[in-house]
């Protein structure tokens, strides 16, 4: 069966459900073929609201898996890439779709910002409405059948990429549903899992996605909801870890600094990749508590406050205060369950700080050297040639992403 043929036969089977249409582009995005007959999607469309671009860097980066594109008004496609010899050669758009219930009434409220004609928003209007709510796992799991029709490769449902012209986003989660057999015993499995550190809690995360899509309060707003979940995600991830040994000071701590974050996504593609670092950060945490028994809650607590104040001077005397010791016999007692002195431990979290504002931003390397404390620009220097064996510039060089 050709490819061609391929997709019209996956088109019919979604089209039982949802009423979805495609759109099929080279890699230079030139429209080959669409069975859209309405001109508001066309090729400009998907230019004007910079999917070209998000696309071609998508691609840039040898990502060959498929994307979900959002816009700011709720609205999203699918994107899958067509390989031959491992190499992309089309890119099939498939949607839109919207995922909230009341998405519809929220982009009638954004049309009403707007100074249209009664005429132009009626016609605007009609076609929105033709547009099919579909619950955002669902639109997953079309990504992942799109990929599989394309290049026959299977892939995991977490693989797939949410990209957003929203300024901020990348990736994706889930919705509602009637059934709740099998939910406990999963969610069980799922905060063992996280209390052991172990990095396989990913693959029953996933599983998750077919039992549960979240949330059941159907408040209509589709990142509103998105939110809802993740905060959800957030209490049962921060309560496992503290089961599992994390001090409840950083478990806290890390609550309070991610539901903020959570509340700033703009997109629901930016509370997927949250989610992502969250759930890294605090299995990350645990594993490194469980290698290293020995170091005490307090030292534990030491290093999480160096870890967050790295853009400030940290003196000896604040950290013990904060312990309750006097200056000599918290600096003993660090180097002896850390393995550095305060002065190692708080310039290699500085560089590694360092290391990585060199490398995703264009940030200068005065000001890198000013934001992280450091006395001087020199002294910056000779710190980062000291830790990395080579200076600030070169390291820009090699790892600039």
């Amino acid at each position: 069966m050709e490819t061609k043929d391929k997709i019209s036969f996956f088109l019919e089977l979604i089209n039982c459900n949802y009423e979805l249409h495609h759109w099929s582009f080279d890699l230079d995005f030139n429209l080959l073929e669409t069975d859209w007959e309405n001109a508001l999607f066309s090729c400009d469309f998907f230019e004007f609201v910079n999917f070209k671009d998000l696309l071609f860097q998508h691609l840039s980066e040898k990502k060959y898996v498929p994307v979900v594109l959002e816009t700011d008004a709720s609205l999203m496609w699918i994107a899958g890439f067509q390989l031959e010899n491992g190499n992309p050669v089309r890119i099939h758009i498939v949607g839109p779709v919207f995922c909230g219930q009341n998405d519809h009434l929220l982009l009638q409220k954004k049309l009403d910002s707007y100074e249209l004609s009664v005429k132009l928003r009626i016609a605007i209007l009609s076609i929105f409405e033709k547009i099919p709510t579909v619950p955002s796992n669902i639109v997953i799991q079309y990504a992942v059948m799109l990929h599989y029709c394309l290049n026959q490769q299977r892939i995991a449902m977490n693989e797939v990429v949410f990209l957003s012209n929203n300024p901020s986003g990348q990736e994706k989660v889930a919705v509602k549903s009637t059934s709740h057999a099998g939910i406990w015993a999963n969610e069980q499995l799922f905060c063992q899992m996280l209390a052991d550190g172990n990095l396989k809690y990913k693959e029953v995360l996933q599983k998750s996605y077919t039992l549960s899509h979240g949330v059941k309060a159907n408040i209509g707003d589709a990142l509103r909801s998105h939110k809802n979940n993740c905060l959800v995600l957030l209490t049962l991830c921060s309560r496992s870890c503290i089961y599992g040994g994390l001090s409840p000071d950083i478990a806290y701590d890390l609550n309070d600094y991610y539901a903020k974050k959570i509340e700033c996504c703009k997109s629901m593609a930016d509370t997927n990749r949250l989610c992502s670092e969250m759930l890294d950060d605090y299995v990350s945490r645990v594993q490194e508590m469980k290698n290293n028994p020995s170091v005490s809650n307090l030292m534990r607590n030491a290093c999480e406050y160096i870890k967050n104040h790295l853009t400030e001077e940290i003196s000896i005397a604040d950290l013990a205060n904060n312990t309750g010791y006097t200056e000599y016999y918290f600096s003993h007692k660090f180097k002896k369950e850390i393995g550095n002195s305060v002065k190692e431990y708080v310039q290699k979290n500085k560089i590694e700080r360092a290391k990585s504002l060199l490398s995703s931003t264009e940030k200068t390397i005065q000001g890198i050297s000013d934001e992280l404390a450091f006395s001087t620009r020199s002294y910056f220097y000779t710190c980062f040639q000291k830790m990395t064996g080579m200076s600030p510039t070169e390291y820009r060089k090699i790892y600039r992403k």
